[in-house]
């Protein structure tokens, strides 16, 4: 790993009572020795780990450039696992550039990449790859319930549980080999016995980890929910009383919604990204055509479709088109205009008997926390348990499903009764994604790729 020393400023731009500039690698210590005074003006040659020292930042020419805090905290029991320097200074952006530029001018110390720190943390062995993610999940973390995910994978427990599993396939591995090895020694039956019983029950526990990923992804980036159906039956009224303003424009005039508008809310701790599309239906308007194209793209690309559907008029023709058009998505029928006599027939009710229904009325609002309840639970009950690790992003559900296929086709080979040093080849597959998922085999390339995505100074 390289030695050289970085530097960047760790808090937020803008101005604040506080920043903080931040030094980690062999030089540190030696960099805050040249540039540090105390309140008497005189060099410090002697930082206890872990403790706070008033005085000044000087220039080269002993200008002062600001009073500061500064502290030391010397490797490997620090974040970085290197020497660490942190100078608290006050948060104008300008003072803490100056004392950027000041550190950098030292010829031991260059600018941090994004995320380098992390990255030294990575690479020194104080997180696991997991772990890292999470620390950008808890930077970005848009609900407390996100919030409290996050530092649950920061604290190692989804990495646990990913260990735990890569451990019970290297003893179905040496299980593999000392068959191979010492046949005179193994009782076939027996043996394949217990690799099926043994490859069953990894195969059981990933199961369990990717039921949680449509939640992980949900908590990290939000509930995608388009609001879909013909015109006029109340899909800008229902977005307003969602989020409980009036964020859509509603008219009598069909067709009012001619783009996508989007508006964030929560419920239950979950960030939900609500879509209001345009009406559904045939038209020689290019624009409103435009829309209704949008529509359907964004219906495809969500999480969840609540179809509307005007309770105070039977079923239409646009009804049943729109129904088609999200068959074998997640969806809620949300029968809108409970305050209305109700004008659907008995056979328009038994089409709909199988569908998860919802009466709602968007201007007396009977009905709405039913409506947001079950959309909370959509990700909460049955998938996310509260106090359940979740996998968290798309590369370690990627690895988990190329770990559970091999695991598959290994149960496969056994139950064949083929050799068991091609069942080895499946194990070891398996074994090597649950690896890469925690990062012992982690390339530079996918280093740098995720820890790309840092900010400078974290």
């Amino acid at each position: 790993m390289e030695q050289s020393t970085i530097a960047a400023i760790a808090t937020a731009p803008g101005e604040s009572g506080i920043g903080i500039v931040r030094m980690s690698g062999p030089q540190a210590l030696t960099t805050l020795r040249r540039v540090f005074r105390d309140n008497r003006g005189r060099k410090r040659e002697r930082f206890t780990a872990r403790h706070l020292y008033l005085g000044y930042i000087v220039d080269e020419k002993e200008q002062m450039l600001d009073q500061v805090l500064v502290s030391y905290m010397p490797g490997p029991t620090s974040y970085t696992g290197e020497d660490i320097v942190e100078v608290n200074s006050h948060g104008g952006a300008l003072i803490l550039r100056e004392i950027l530029s000041l550190l950098l001018r030292q010829p031991e110390v260059r600018l941090a990449e994004p995320g380098e720190f992390t990255q030294r943390a990575f690479l020194n062995g104080k997180l696991d790859l997991m772990q890292a993610e999470a620390v950008i999940d808890l930077i970005q973390a848009k609900s407390k319930t996100a919030l409290q995910q996050a530092g649950r994978l920061l604290r190692g427990e989804l990495s646990q549980r990913v260990l735990g599993i890569r451990e019970q396939i290297v003893e179905l591995l040496a299980t593999a080999a000392a068959s191979i090895d010492f046949p005179e020694h193994d009782i076939p039956e027996i043996t394949s016995q217990r690799m099926l019983e043994g490859i069953g029950k990894a195969l059981q526990a990933m199961e369990v980890l990717l039921s949680t990923s449509f939640a992980g992804r949900v908590l990290r980036e939000g509930l995608q929910v388009a609001i879909v159906g013909r015109p006029n039956v109340g899909k800008s009224s229902l977005l307003n009383a969602l989020v409980g303003k009036e964020r859509a424009i509603v008219t009598d005039i069909a067709g009012t919604t001619r783009d996508v508008i989007e508006e964030y809310f929560s419920i239950s701790g979950i960030p939900i990204r609500l879509l209001d599309t345009a009406g559904m239906r045939e038209t020689e308007d290019p624009v409103e055509r435009i829309g209704v194209a949008l529509a359907e793209q964004t219906m495809r690309d969500a999480d969840l479709v609540l179809v509307v559907i005007d309770q105070s008029q039977p079923l239409q023709e646009e009804d049943g088109a729109t129904l088609d058009v999200v068959a074998g998505q997640r969806r809620f029928i949300v029968l809108n205009k409970s305050d209305l006599p109700s004008g659907l027939t008995a056979e328009d009710r038994d089409k709909l008997a199988t569908e998860q229904v919802f009466q709602v009325s968007a201007v007396t609002l009977e009905g709405l926390d039913e409506l947001r309840s079950a959309m909370a639970d959509l990700v909460v009950q049955g998938v996310l348990q509260p106090e359940s690790p979740f996998v968290a992003n798309a590369r370690q559900e990627q690895l988990l499903r190329e770990a559970a296929s091999s695991l598959q086709a290994a149960r496969e080979t056994v139950a064949a009764g083929w050799p068991l040093d091609m069942v080895q080849v499946d194990l070891q597959a398996a074994a090597d994604r649950l690896g890469e998922m925690v990062g012992l085999k982690a390339s530079a390339d996918l280093a740098r790729e995720i820890f790309s995505r840092f900010c400078i100074g974290k």
